[in-house]
């Protein structure tokens, strides 16, 4: 099996599955592969590489959510570059690309928050100083276009875990390696529940898939300011 799958399309919509070889990352790749099959957008999934604290090619080993080791050679030319390239090929005929990076969490996350229904967290670069990935409306948006579809989604809390603030943190990859202020980043950490089969991974593809598209839509946003942290 190849390390490194990607998906082209047409959509100015990027969904990256860095940890889709994880098992506790299980079925993100899956849905990574189904939402841009579903709205035929672009796609860099991890099939193959396993997360490591050190690059190891000749073992597989490398984490493909941190930005050092997506630089270090056979990972950039497998994992990095089609990233770049996507971009580059859709900013010559759209102001602006979205890009979702897929991850799962534990469904003990649901205690630590005190809400049972919560199934994504998504973060956007909040922290001291904020390194935002993406406007924050469109955070806001996004969360309310998914609790529209019965989807409880939280913020990630400022330089909290799941707030993708990190230099090394992908979702920080057109803010703090390349600037490019048109390339809209969100993290999105997906509870086990909602992924722990195919069928509920797919049910789970089909919401954001159509929260992703019709983002499309939006030029601006006046409500959902108050929303939840984790």
């Amino acid at each position: 099996m190849e390390r490194v799958s990607i998906i082209e399309g047409k959509k100015p919509i990027l969904v990256i599955a860095p940890h889709g070889f994880q098992q506790d990352d299980e079925n993100t790749a899956f849905i990574a592969e189904y939402i841009a099959k579903t709205i035929d957008c672009y796609a860099v999934l991890n099939r193959g590489w396993e997360r490591s604290e050190n690059v190891d090619i000749f073992n597989d080993r490398a984490d493909c959510n941190n930005a050092a080791h997506c630089h270090e050679d056979v990972v950039k030319d497998e994992f990095l570059d089609p990233i770049i390239r996507f971009r580059n090929r859709l900013r010559k005929t759209n102001q602006m690309v979205f890009m979702y990076m897929i991850h799962g969490m534990a469904d003990k996350h649901r205690t630590l928050s005190g809400n049972n229904k919560l199934d994504i967290v998504i973060g956007h670069g909040a922290g001291t100083p904020d390194s935002y990935s993406c406007d924050v409306w469109r955070k806001d948006l996004f969360i309310k276009l998914l609790d529209d579809a019965g989807v409880t989604a939280y913020e990630g809390k400022r330089g909290g875990q799941m707030s993708g603030w990190a230099r090394n943190n992908m979702n920080q990859l057109f803010r703090k390696w390349y600037s490019d202020p048109s390339m809209q980043s969100m993290q999105l950490e997906i509870v086990h529940e909602l992924r722990a089969d195919k069928d509920i991974a797919r049910l789970t593809s089909e919401y954001l898939a159509t929260a992703m598209s019709d983002m499309l839509a939006y030029t601006k946003f006046n409500g959902n300011k108050n929303t939840k942290m984790y």
